[in-house]
């Protein structure tokens, strides 16, 4: 019998393999990766039950990553049903959903004590600085809350939510100055072009140039979505590993 732990230490340089790691295994399945981003996308659309069916395809990025590592061939079909099938991760989603339901509720309810009308919410509304630092706020709680007990759960059937989430914090606390570095490392290559083309959309008034950027933003909006998870992969694979009790 096994027991899944986080390691005692992982060195610094590690970061810069990580990022170059997560690149490469991209550049494998790119056309791949990008289908699965869409999914993603799209899913995400939809109010709270998008939270749920995006930890399925985020399972299968995973999922994905991994067999390239191994020498595995693997199509681009999403196989959602694999996935409905693991308790831990159907219970995962389950999670996620009522997380979001919570964390909107608390949003909204944060809005109407700053007299802001949720119910009609446009662009120049969501542009005061308030209410960006609010949802980057809850953004960035969200995802060092789940952190990567996501990866976890995929790889391991007998690790429950709690289990996971308690692994996750404790990987985050015990290499924060490496999750740090290679954070800074990897955001420059991912956030700086999609600020870019994001100024570049809104700030033009020519249609070429309009659609032109907003391409560039979309593919780099999936770029970003593939590689910050099979980057999350790549913290799993060196930072934790099954010691035998």
């Amino acid at each position: 019998m096994s027991e899944l732990r986080v390691k005692n230490s992982i060195p610094l340089g590690i970061a810069w393999l990580w990022v170059k790691s997560s690149f490469a295994t991209f550049r494998e399945k790119p056309i791949h990766f990008f289908a699965f981003a869409i999914a993603y996308v799209l899913f995400s659309l939809f109010p709270f039950f998008g939270a749920f069916l995006a930890v399925f395809v985020l399972a299968r990025i995973y999922s994905s990553a991994d067999k390239i590592v191994k020498n595995e061939n693997f199509d681009v079909a999403l196989n959602l049903a694999e996935f409905f099938r693991r308790r831990n991760i159907l219970s995962y989603a389950l999670f996620c959903m009522g997380f979001d339901l919570v964390a909107m509720s608390a949003i909204s309810e944060t809005l109407n004590s700053w007299g802001v009308n949720t119910s009609a919410m446009n662009p120049t509304t969501m542009s005061d600085p308030q209410i960006l630092y609010l949802l980057v706020g809850v953004s960035i709680f969200r995802h060092v809350f789940f952190g990567i007990s996501l990866v976890i759960v995929s790889f391991n059937p007998e690790v429950k939510i709690l289990q996971s989430l308690m692994l996750s914090w404790k990987f985050i606390i015990k290499n924060l100055v490496v999750l740090i570095f290679a954070l800074f490392l990897l955001l420059p290559f991912l956030v700086i072009p999609l600020y870019l083309s994001m100024l570049l959309a809104v700030s033009v008034n020519n249609p070429i140039i309009f659609g032109f950027a907003a391409v560039i933003m979309l593919i780099v909006i999936l770029l970003f979505i593939s590689v910050t998870a099979i980057f999350s992969y790549e913290l799993y694979q060196d930072g934790f590993t099954n010691e035998e009790l």
